[in-house]
């Protein structure tokens, strides 16, 4: 679980932002403490922060925690570094700002990856139409039937993922998430369906919509409308 981003856009670590009380992190927390597939839970970030929320959220799956890279890929790389699994084992990678996340997206995320895929990643259809500009001219129009916005958990094999971050730190650089890099090689990457609530939280507007989100989950589990 990636958890070192200092927020630069939001103006402080948004994965300890207050949402309804807590901090975003303990929800992504919870959201893999209740997922049974999911054995242990790897952090990467404050040790400090990220060990007094696991006390307060009662996370048992917890296993211990890296310090994050001077980049998102070289966090992964750090993470990958604490698993004592073999190299057969299914990872979850996941930005621990995505604070929305389900269990039943996780589930569907390890089942798809037990089918054989390389890499899984859960997607949702573009639904705006996607323009190509430069120098403020737009110069093509994208198919947004081909278009998916990607999201995480990503899922792959442990010794696999370990081996791309392998690679020179100028690679990693050039990597937006982990699945890019099984790409670059021919590996097969299978898209699932994500969830449009499973948002990352990125500038402050988003904070309104995961405020709502959780608030409608809150009134819908005690049988009370919002």
């Amino acid at each position: 679980m990636l958890a070192g981003g200092t927020g630069s856009r939001m103006g402080r670590p948004k994965q300890f932002i207050g949402l309804r009380g807590r901090p975003a992190l303990f929800y992504t927390l919870r959201a893999f403490e209740e997922t049974p597939e999911v054995a242990r839970i790897y952090a990467v970030g404050d040790r400090r922060r990220i060990e007094d929320l696991v006390g307060e959220a009662g996370i048992t799956k917890y296993a211990t925690c890296a310090r994050p890279g001077d980049a998102r890929s070289l966090s992964t790389k750090n993470g990958l570094l604490l698993c004592e699994e073999g190299p057969e084992t299914i990872v979850l990678v996941h930005d621990g700002s995505r604070c929305l996340v389900t269990p039943d997206l996780v589930v569907r995320v390890v089942e798809a990856a037990r089918g054989g895929a390389d890499g899984v990643v859960p997607a949702i259809p573009v639904s705006d139409t996607i323009k190509v500009a430069r120098g403020g001219i737009v110069r093509e129009t994208l198919d947004r039937r081909n278009l998916w916005a990607v999201q995480t958990p990503q899922a792959f094999r442990l010794g696999r993922l370990r081996r791309l971050h392998e690679a020179p730190e100028e690679y990693l650089l050039a990597a937006t998430d982990d699945a890019s890099l099984l790409e670059r090689e021919g590996g097969r990457v299978e898209v699932v369906q994500g969830e449009k609530t499973n948002i990352k939280l990125t500038s402050p507007e988003d904070l309104v919509f995961a405020e709502a989100i959780l608030a409608a989950r809150e009134a819908a589990s005690s049988g009370v409308r919002p």
